[in-house]
């Protein structure tokens, strides 16, 4: 139950802080809705009468909540449609999207900091770490760029950006052919970094003296680094790989307008810069849901595995 109030407490403050920060940013839809040759500072009033912006802030708000706990989340004032429907249009692509690469993140990043930790100080331990950094170290729309000139420009064998060919949108083999830069892209830092962070907590564990009496019983050292250092380790691994999962689900908006991807992340930039408040809380509402969500599986799954967390 505590853990319900903190969640609630949590979106509450992010969506009144969202909310806010619109409202308050210089501009509003009423010039674009309006465009440059209809434009009056006549018709801009009647724009923002019927749009409830004229209304003070407190007042905004109080109409917004109450809307909220209603069910009602808005209209898109570009879309005409409800906000919730044309966010939902775009939540199958950007589950897709960040499913595939959550998945990829996962088991290359544990396959490295595994591999990075059990060669400690070798050239396998040394290629791998300075290759993750690196890896850390590239802004997303770089990658995303490099990746397009050499698989769509250089080499031609792949799409540049898009979600299938027209006419083929059923078709899973091109579907999948699409996925496959984007995926790349938004997996590879976090994969990266996963790894990074996997091979810091193994190396710490294998320090540990419960690990120094397993070797000095002469247990292998394969059993020891996959049956309890791994185990051990499991907790920090687990609360990172929780943290990469809610960024995935929310959308990356980098890579999604790199690829031409029409998920969550477009739907945020072409928002933002067409001042669509109502979608823009609702995007702002479904990220808080996945990372609240998100740290709850993750302490779940802590307690799970080391008993000692949920004692605390």
């Amino acid at each position: 139950m505590r853990r319900v109030v903190e969640v609630t407490l949590t979106l509450g403050a992010l969506i009144l802080a969202v909310f806010l920060v619109l409202r308050l940013a210089p501009g509003g839809p009423a010039q674009l809705l309006l465009g440059p040759d209809r434009f009056t500072p006549e018709l801009e009033e009647r724009v923002n009468h019927t749009l409830g912006l004229d209304r003070s802030l407190p007042e905004q708000v109080v109409r917004w909540v109450r809307a909220v706990c209603a069910g009602e989340l808005g209209t898109s004032y570009f879309h005409r449609r409800p906000a919730s429907q044309v966010v939902l249009e775009r939540l199958g692509a950007t589950l897709i999207l960040g499913g595939l690469a959550f998945g990829l993140s996962l088991v290359v990043g544990l396959s490295v900091g595994v591999l990075a930790a059990a060669r400690q100080g070798s050239w396998v331990d040394r290629l791998l770490s300075h290759g993750a950094v690196a890896v850390i170290a590239t802004p997303s729309f770089w990658l995303g760029i490099g990746l397009i000139l050499l698989g769509s420009v250089w080499l031609g064998i792949l799409p540049s950006a898009g979600l299938a060919p027209i006419g083929q949108e059923g078709d899973l083999g091109a579907r999948l052919r699409y996925l496959i830069l984007p995926v790349l892209t938004m997996a590879a830092s976090h994969a990266a970094s996963l790894a990074l962070y996997t091979r810091s907590a193994l190396l710490e564990v294998l320090a540990s003296d419960f690990v120094r009496t397993a070797r000095a019983m002469g247990t292998s050292a394969r059993r020891i680094l996959w049956r309890h250092a791994l185990s051990a380790a499991a907790v920090p691994i687990i609360t990172m790989a929780a943290l990469n999962l809610a960024h995935f689900l929310e959308g990356s908006i980098v890579v999604e307008t790199v690829f031409g991807w029409p998920g969550i992340g477009q739907l945020t930039t072409a928002s933002v810069a067409r001042r669509d408040y109502p979608v823009l809380l609702v995007i702002s509402l479904w990220a808080g849901i996945v990372v609240v969500t998100a740290n709850l599986m993750a302490d779940l799954l802590t307690r799970l595995v080391d008993p000692r967390e949920a004692e605390e």
